[in-house]
């Protein structure tokens, strides 16, 4: 069987198409690899930084928050009172009056 040097080409043309294309897919795949191991290094070095900041930050207070409730009236960043009463804001004497839109 004679193989026409039109078909050899064909196939050798489709070899290296194939060739290529899993080149251009290891390519892609090592990019997807690298940048995903870059991420995650960045990730690993803020979580770092942000327990390294927490644990300074315990050691430099020395109170725990329950501690700190005890000792101030107001949390210093909301000015919310601490301790907590269960109050409510709303009068025991009003009254609602169905089909009103006041409350006596």
């Amino acid at each position: 069987a004679v193989v026409s040097t039109q078909s050899t080409g064909m196939i050798a043309r489709g070899k290296t198409e194939v060739r290529e294309e899993s080149y251009k897919r290891y390519q892609m795949r090592e990019a997807q690899k690298n940048d995903l191991t870059k991420s995650w290094a960045a990730q690993n070095e803020l979580k770092l930084a942000r327990e390294l900041d927490e644990l300074k930050h315990r050691k430099k207070n020395g109170m725990l928050l329950l501690e700190q409730c005890d000792r101030y009236k107001r949390c210093r960043q909301c000015q919310k009172c601490c301790d907590n009463t269960g109050s409510t804001n709303i009068w025991k004497e009003s009254r609602f009056i169905p089909g009103c839109r006041l409350i006596v």
